[in-house]
């Protein structure tokens, strides 16, 4: 007979399958009137709000419920009726009217300010771009106080579109919004390149507390006072804040004298921007992007720093324009400006149709869990082609992951789900909120369940199924108390190993290891032992991956991790102190960490893990003896008696130095090695002398 035999039932795929994205519903029974903007509480995981054009907020009180409802917390329309002259929210000629931004402050819990940006139209005549500020009701958190308006701005708009309207609170406490260039093409009206005039064409950024330090803003008939006093005021490190008044601006714009001073709107962050209808700040980074609506031929994705100049009208993506229609006034002499960090093309220009649309929406760089693959990725999309892209933030590369199904029309903009992070899209046309995800019934196309893998005949006792076969290591990584068991499978019958005395074993691509986690709950007490996890590794072309099964209560089944990974607590009872121990199920990416080339991907699987006597399914002897003798290696082994092992810390009649080098090559050595992936210099592997470790003598690292 002979211990290698094939498995039929082997589920794992050979290489971990590609993401298949998709955009989902998000709020199950849910649909709005025109979705514009998706916002959430500072702090709240629970409570989200949607605001319609036409002209609500809505709140979902729970958006972790698998049936989600929703009421309306602010009506603009029913706040502003009554008025003399009378007002109105209306769309207008090309639908970018409206209600269209939406802030919570950042102390919202306790003072219960929020803050909307939206049009209102004045005695059937001009449009007038509003930002106001809201408070909750103080005897219902669920909807807002209609009575409570403030008007903080109130800039006359004589264009039919380019509004922006994008409100949000920076890392620093201070509101930014935008605000397009007033017109629909080209600069009709000349706002792009001017700081001393209205409130366009640009990023603002303003103090809505008025702290300490602070300017008031210079005068202008958009901003309302009381008294003479704004409702508002100019944070003084802004970039337009002149050296006179404790700023740092020398007075110069584009190479030109600003004069008067009064005359500058001090409020402006950054310039030269034609149309953001979408910014986000990275919650981590604190760096803040933006999607500019691009003319004739480019769109735009740009990280905004503090005084940029982004170039329109002078540049449309990183190139110059030409317009003739009209005529823009001539570039002056000093004018500078800030390329984007990526630029598509209009879907009538020729190209790779998977990287163009008309209508760049802007994004949010993904903090979220589930999708490690995402992480620290600026996530965004075209409103016209529905194309959603991941962008590297550091390189300006772009893939595209899915794009929105053209039943549910144009998306009209993007959020962060509060509970998880989520990336979240609204369907403009029909209504719907939109989850970016994988697959569809099966997560990333691994299998879902550890029966479902083929791996096991039986899990009641953890059978393993033909061909999948225990091994023993002779020293364990120390997993936080944790009792291991572990398998292989070399799939096809025909490939083999091949042995290595120091080195890193070569493994064929699809053999798979298999490591299950128990805990006992009373702490050695073996029949207390509770199932946490079950780890899948598998050997690819170019490198491994891995994957995570989590069991149930019932301890009867465990069901795939999602990619992002999960912690949990578990109740222990150590020696007679109750104990609650935090078990973390490492995400596909975190796998990686330690089981990399270098390693040599199967961390246990080497001459001196396996240098032991074990039994395997009926035939007990040396595990090295057994793997050559039933045609797993490609080449013989050194006899046995001459190749080193790990020792275990109790194993008290090995020298003191042997045992911490083998501690050290199991527990450290996967990363401290030479190419490894963590900074250091030393080296823990067991086969080098003691001095070229540069354990003793060697150069610390931040040491101090």
């Amino acid at each position: 007979g002979s211990l290698r035999l094939t498995n039929e039932a082997l589920a794992m795929p050979a290489a971990p399958p590609t993401n298949s994205w998709q955009l989902v519903d998000a709020l199950p029974g849910l649909t709005f009137n025109q979705p514009i903007c998706i916002a959430s509480i500072p702090g709240n995981s629970n409570r989200m709000f949607v605001a319609e054009r036409i002209a609500k907020v809505k709140h979902i009180p729970d958006v972790t419920s698998p049936a989600p409802t929703q009421n309306v917390f602010l009506d603009l329309q029913a706040v502003i009726a009554g008025r003399t002259p009378v007002e109105t929210i209306e769309g207008g000629a090309n639908a970018e009217h409206g209600l269209l931004g939406l802030a919570f402050h950042p102390q919202y819990a306790t003072n219960g300010y929020f803050y909307v940006a939206y049009t209102a139209r004045i005695g059937g005549g001009s449009y007038f771009q509003r930002i106001s500020r809201f408070k909750v009701s103080a005897g219902d958190p669920n909807v807002a106080d209609p009575s409570s308006e403030l008007i903080l701005l109130n800039q006359l708009d004589e264009g039919s579109n380019h509004d922006g309207g994008d409100l949000h609170f920076g890392p620093d406490g201070y509101l930014y919004y935008t605000a397009g260039d007033e017109e629909a093409q080209r600069d009709l009206r000349f706002n792009s390149q001017k700081i001393n005039l209205d409130f366009f064409s640009g990023i603002f950024r303003i103090d809505v507390d008025k702290k300490p330090g602070n300017l008031a803003p210079n005068p202008h008939t958009a901003i309302p006072t009381d008294g003479g006093v704004a409702r508002f005021s100019v944070p003084k490190d802004n970039p337009f804040v002149h050296t006179s008044l404790g700023g740092t601006w020398s007075g110069f714009y584009n190479g030109n004298e600003i004069l008067p001073l009064f005359g500058v709107r001090t409020e402006f962050w950054a310039t030269g921007l034609r149309h953001v209808w979408r910014m986000s700040f990275d919650p981590v980074t604190g760096d803040l992007w933006a999607g500019d609506v691009g003319q004739d031929t480019y769109e735009e994705v740009n990280k905004i720093v503090k005084g940029g100049n982004y170039g329109w009208v002078y540049r449309e993506g990183a190139h110059d324009t030409a317009f003739t229609n009209p005529v823009p006034p001539a570039k002056p002499a000093g004018f500078t400006s800030i390329d984007p960090v990526y630029e598509y093309v209009h879907a009538a220009i020729g190209g790779d149709p998977n990287f163009k649309g008309n209508s760049v929406v802007g994004g949010h760089v993904y903090r979220g869990t589930r999708y490690s693959s995402l992480v620290g990725e600026y996530i965004f999309s075209d409103s016209v082609s529905g194309h959603v892209w991941q962008m590297d933030t550091l390189t300006g590369s772009v893939t595209r992951l899915t794009g929105l199904p053209g039943a549910y029309g144009v998306i009209s903009t993007q959020g962060v789900d509060p509970s998880n992070k989520d990336m979240l899209f609204a369907a403009y046309l029909t209504g719907k909120i939109m989850r970016l995800s994988t697959g569809s019934g099966v997560v990333d196309g691994f299998p879902t369940t550890l029966s479902a893998t083929g791996l096991f005949s039986d899990l009641t006792d953890l059978s393993p199924a033909p061909g999948l076969l225990p091994y023993e290591p002779n020293l364990t990584f120390w997993s936080d108390h944790a009792l291991k068991r572990r398998w292989f499978t070399i799939p096809n019958a025909s490939d083999r190993m091949t042995w290595s005395k120091d080195g890193n074993w070569q493994y064929p691509t699809g053999m798979v290891w298999v490591k299950h986690f128990d805990l006992e709950l009373s702490r050695g007490n073996p029949a207390t032992k509770k199932r946490l996890e079950t780890r899948v590794l598998v050997k690819t072309d170019g490198g491994s991956y891995g994957v995570s099964y989590r069991w149930n209560e019932a301890q009867t089944e465990a069901t795939l991790v999602e990619d992002a990974g999960v912690e949990f607590d578990v109740a222990i009872d150590d020696h007679g102190t109750p104990r609650t121990q935090r078990w973390q199920i490492p995400g596909r990416s975190s796998c990686m960490t330690c089981h990399t080339p270098q390693g040599g991907h199967a961390l246990s699987f080497n001459t001196r893990q396996l240098n032991k006597d074990h039994s395997i399914n009926g035939y007990t002897g040396n595990q090295l003896e057994l793997l050559s003798s039933n045609n797993f290696l490609t080449n013989i082994p050194d006899p046995v008696a001459t190749l080193e092992r790990h020792v275990r810390p109790e194993e008290t009649s090995y020298p003191l130095e042997q045992r911490a080098r083998s501690y050290f090559a199991v527990n450290c050595s996967y990363c401290h090695q030479e190419g490894g992936s963590v900074s250091g210099f030393w080296d823990g592997r067991a086969h080098l002398s003691l001095e070229d470790t540069g354990l003793i003598h060697g150069v610390a690292l931040n040491n101090g």
